[in-house]
């Protein structure tokens, strides 16, 4: 265990911000080096997404670092800030979500002995038949994701700039 897992803590935003990337990088192939993250990376090998985009939504929108994290903290991530500010294109994208979450955190209790971390394992468990729900629902979103969200279920591609702009005309002409 060569990585430091609670260098953030202490670091203002500025400092944080040029450390994070490589933070994420490092505590991902720490984790994938271990007997929990190579049994996860057999069943999931396109891992490592849901672990980063949490680490870094956990601490762009909450300055919340993996030591310092309690179960409520993690709650304000998974219901709030990932529903509101990650908007996905398809329901199967959320499928390895919470089993690599689960993975990671059960990692990090039995690798750094972080105290809420089977707090937080059991808690997201506990969210598995919720979690795309949340994520696919457009009173947890802002303006910008329920804007993509409609699209999508309207039918446009929302990654083509001619299907959004297709769209906007649409939704302008519904307001009106």
């Amino acid at each position: 265990m060569t990585f430091d897992i609670r260098q953030l803590d202490g670091l203002d935003y500025d400092e944080v911000e040029p450390l994070l990337e490589d933070y994420i990088i490092d505590v991902i192939n720490e984790f994938l080096g271990t007997e929990i993250g190579n049994t996860h990376a057999t069943q999931y090998p396109e891992g490592g997404f849901w672990i980063g985009t949490f680490i870094e939504m956990a601490y762009h929108y909450g300055e919340f670092t993996l030591p310092k994290m309690t179960k409520r903290d993690v709650q304000i991530v998974m219901e709030d800030i990932l529903p509101r500010k990650l908007t996905l294109r398809d329901r199967s994208e959320v499928e390895d979500a919470i089993p690599e979450l689960v993975a990671f955190w059960t990692f990090l209790k039995q690798e750094y002995k972080l105290r809420s971390g089977g707090a937080i394992a059991k808690y997201l468990a506990s969210i598995q038949d919720k979690f795309a729900d949340w994520m696919f629902d457009a009173s947890r979103g802002g303006i910008a994701k329920n804007f993509m969200l409609q699209g999508m279920q309207a039918g446009f591609d929302m990654t083509s700039q001619a299907d959004i702009e297709a769209f906007q005309a649409e939704y302008n002409q519904r307001i009106r």
